[in-house]
C-alpha cells in the first residue's frame, strides 16, 4: 500500500496547504520520502504530529491512522496523502485490505490449529525480513533519541 503514494501529487497537494508538513511513512517511496518532515513508523508519526509546531499536517501512511491522530490532536489538521496517479492500483483510499484482515482472533486460529499455513523458500523468508528488520532498527534508533531526519538516508539501501 505505501508504494502507492506518488511524489508528483504529494508535490500538489503541498502547494495546496504550503504551512503543511509532510508526516510519511519509511516503507512509501524514497522520492515520497524526499518530502517528508517527518518519516517513522505509526508510533513515531503519532510522535511527530504532537511533538511539531505545525497546524496542518498531509499524512502518507495508511488511513487508518487518520482517526487516532485526529483524536490525539483536537486543534490539528490531518489531509490524507493522496495514493492517485497513472500507475495506481486504486484511487486515493491509502487503505491497505491485507492489514484490514489482520486481527488476534484470526492469529490465535493460526497457531492453535496450524490452518492456512504458507511455507516459503528459506532464501525469499531472509529477503522478507529484511525491511522488516529496517523498521524495528529505525523505531529503537528513535526511540534510542536518534533524530528520524538522520535515517532516512537509508531507508531505501538495498
Amino acid at each position: 500500500m505505501h508504494d502507492e503514494f506518488k511524489a508528483f501529487e504529494l508535490e500538489a497537494l503541498k502547494k495546496q496547504y504550503p504551512d503543511a508538513k509532510v508526516l510519511v511513512h519509511p516503507e512509501s517511496p524514497a522520492d515520497v520520502v524526499a518530502l517528508a518532515d517527518a518519516v517513522g513508523s505509526t508510533s513515531a508519526i503519532l510522535k511527530a504530529a504532537r511533538d511539531m509546531d505545525a497546524r496542518e499536517f498531509i499524512v502518507a501512511t495508511d488511513n487508518g491512522m487518520m482517526h487516532k491522530l485526529r483524536t490525539l490532536n483536537p486543534g490539528k489538521v490531518f489531509i490524507e496523502a493522496p495514493t492517485a496517479g497513472n500507475s495506481a492500483t486504486c484511487k486515493s483510499c491509502a487503505h491497505c485490505p491485507w492489514m484490514a484482515m489482520n486481527g488476534l482472533a484470526g492469529l490465535a486460529h493460526v497457531l492453535e490449529t496450524g490452518a492456512n499455513e504458507v511455507t516459503i523458500d528459506p532464501a525469499l523468508a531472509e529477503r522478507a525480513k529484511l525491511p522488516i528488520d529496517r523498521m524495528l532498527a529505525f523505531t529503537a534508533a528513535l526511540k534510542a533519541g536518534q533524530p528520524a531526519g538522520a535515517l532516512v538516508p537509508n531507508i531505501g539501501a538495498a
